[in-house]
């Protein structure tokens, strides 16, 4: 399970920082990707011996793939403006510093 947290993280950071047009589409797609990542944080936290949380996190890992790939095709063009990575990268950061 821990094997796939990483590249999940990373993926949805790289996703989540790539620039659009809407702002507010923009805004909206980061936020839904860091309830994804605080989510799965909360599950990982459950005890792994634990069957509901195993299924749950498998359920979430196919939903956060899903969502990642359709962001990344979303912003395929805009991937490299620093601009909008900060603002996501900070985005991120409150949602993840709000997660328990």
């Amino acid at each position: 399970m821990k094997n796939f947290f990483l590249p999940a993280a990373i993926l949805a950071l790289i996703v989540s920082l790539s620039a659009c047009s809407s702002k507010s589409s923009f805004e909206s797609d980061v936020k839904k990707m860091g309830n994804y990542r605080c989510k799965m944080q909360q599950l990982k936290a459950k005890d792994p011996s634990d069957e509901k949380a195993k299924k749950e996190v498998e359920d979430l890992k196919k939903e956060m793939d899903e969502y990642g790939e359709k962001m990344g095709k979303k912003y395929a063009d805009k991937k490299n403006d620093k601009e909008m990575d900060e603002k996501a990268g900070k985005i991120m950061d409150e949602i993840m510093n709000n997660c328990k």
